[in-house]
């Protein structure tokens, strides 16, 4: 209860309305890693310095989660960078594990990736994990190392980093230049999974002493590789209109992806198993300042934070609750829960069994304008209009199903039923080769069942059936989903009566039967009567 009254508070409704970034002194309630303790108020206030917010307040207890990919990672990101701090000539500032070079009069020099922003970490199973990053973005980086003092008489004239480069596989995405922190704004025309790479070129120039004209400079390039999963949304959409006029919705995404906005303040939604938390990376938790006399560890101003998407207990749901769209269909495949790779102190609401991964969402709503519809993404700001999927218009047709009596006698009687298309006049088709697929168009068009019985049509669409008990029979056509077959159908039903009395021939066959049964009790009421008058005698005589 707790974490959904959390949702409540905080939870992103769509990515089109991101909530504003948290104040900075509420940064602890969104960082999944910290442990949850539950303080209460007094502690609270001992422990941090000030009363807690309700939000504050819940966050000690549990982790907040979001409805949306949300954007304070990012701005946080941000404000953590800014406050970032390079070492000097001297010193050499690096997280742990960086990937450190020493050559010549250059120690310590590196490269790391701080962060890329919008992304989105996914976890999808126990042993797989991706980390998604948006085709336009921004990078940052640390780029840093130590000089060394040159030997002889030489002198150190000026010291830089000349150019940091970004690739993505083996594209050059952006550029910075003469600075340690840089801010590279970046595009990317790869796909799939790729290498981003942060390369830099760092130089230390030295001169005979008193002597600046004979220069001789040394360079040392560093870099620092990630694999990323390049983020992109290419949906198939399958639209149709239902005879009441409804609007029938399937969308396919192959990647991952958060769901379907139907209006542009993204009231009417519908989204699939993913929500989010935003957790540090602890890679940066500490960073070590390494001089030429030792090394020492100290906190960092800021840390990265990042977007985590999680399969959720709550699983794909439209809303408004009542009001919204009709989540009619939603096909994937199975995965297990990815439950070790969240970590301990994580506390959100994943899935504990194992759960659909959304490949495909189907829904109904009154109306559906594709130019206001969107295909929302896993990463913040990557959303697709529906009027550029590749769309495909079915049709729903309210069939034409005929049931009528065309034989009676006394004891039977022969129904004909009869299904076919209302605008070709083609027979209806429901032949089941095989299973249909989540979006085909060559399956069954449906079911027809008599009085609850299967009923199957000849090559022409109808067929006949004799029935021997007195009664109503229905039948009803119970259509296939529209996604599976093209033209589709609603159900229809019709349904007659069939009764011996209702024919000349059943009064005959009746009466008939009257006679032959009131025989007997005719005979014995004769026989009786004339047994009687032998049995009556006179008094008088």
């Amino acid at each position: 209860m707790s974490l959904l009254v959390g949702v409540t508070l905080v939870a992103v409704g769509q990515t089109a309305a991101q909530p504003p970034p948290p104040p900075a002194n509420e940064t602890r309630t969104v960082d999944a890693r910290d442990p949850d303790p539950c303080l209460p108020p007094a502690q609270y206030n001992a422990t941090y310095g000030h009363p807690p917010t309700p939000t504050q307040q819940l966050a000690t207890c549990t982790d907040l989660t979001y409805a949306a990919p949300p954007a304070h990672a990012a701005a946080m990101t941000a404000q953590a960078f800014a406050a970032l701090t390079p070492g000097n000539a001297s010193t050499a500032v690096a997280p742990p594990g960086a990937n450190r070079t020493t050559r010549g009069l250059i120690a310590d020099a590196h490269a790391t990736l701080f962060a890329v922003h919008p992304t989105t970490q996914i976890h999808l199973a126990p042993t797989e994990s991706r980390q998604y990053i948006a085709p336009n973005g921004t990078v940052r980086a640390l780029i840093d190392y130590r000089v060394r003092a040159p030997s002889g008489n030489r002198s150190v004239t000026s010291h830089r980093v000349r150019e940091v480069r970004v690739s993505i596989g083996d594209e050059q995405v952006g550029t910075a230049t003469g600075t340690q922190t840089p801010v590279i704004e970046y595009a990317t025309t790869q796909a799939r999974q790729q290498p981003l790479t942060v390369t830099a070129d760092i130089a230390v120039t030295v001169a005979p002493n008193g002597t600046p004209s004979n220069v001789t400079t040394q360079t040392l390039t560093v870099s620092d590789t990630h694999s990323v999963w390049i983020y992109r949304l290419q949906p198939t959409a399958y639209t149709a209109t239902y005879p009441d006029g409804d609007t029938g919705l399937a969308v396919y995404q192959g990647a991952p992806w958060h769901g379907v906005t139907l209006t542009h303040s993204g009231r009417q939604r519908v989204r699939g198993v993913w929500r989010y938390y935003t957790a540090r990376t602890p890679q940066w938790d500490r960073v070590v300042v390494r001089r030429a006399s030792g090394t020492s560890r100290r906190a960092p101003a800021g840390q990265p934070l990042g977007v985590v998407a999680f399969p959720a207990r709550i699983g794909p749901r439209a809303e408004p609750v009542r009001e919204g769209p009709q989540l009619t269909a939603v096909w994937g495949v199975s995965r297990s829960p990815p439950a070790p790779q969240l970590g301990s102190n994580v506390s959100v609401g994943l899935v504990r069994a194992a759960y659909t991964r959304t490949y495909g969402l189907a829904l109904r709503n009154e109306s559906v304008t594709p130019d206001t519809a969107r295909v929302q993404g896993i990463v913040r700001s990557v959303s697709a209009p529906l009027s550029s999927a590749t769309r495909t218009e079915r049709p729903i047709r309210r069939p034409n199903l005929s049931v009528r009596t065309v034989a009676t006698s006394a004891s039977s009687a022969t129904i004909r039923i009869a299904l076919h298309d209302p605008q070709t006049g083609d027979p209806i088709d429901l032949t089941e080769s095989q299973p249909p697929s989540p979006i085909g168009d060559d399956g069954p068009a449906g079911t027809l069942r008599l009085n609850d019985e299967p009923v199957a049509l000849n090559y022409s669409g109808a067929t006949t059936v004799t029935v021997s008990d007195p009664g109503l029979y229905t039948v009803e056509f119970e259509p296939a989903s529209w996604r599976t077959t093209t033209p589709a159908y609603v159900a229809a039903s019709e349904s007659v009566r069939w009764h011996p009395l209702s024919t000349a021939g059943g009064w005959v066959h009746l009466l008939e039967t009257a006679i032959w049964g009131s025989i007997p009790f005719v005979v014995a009421w004769l026989a009786g009567r004339r047994i009687g008058q032998y049995l009556r005698t006179d008094p008088r005589q």
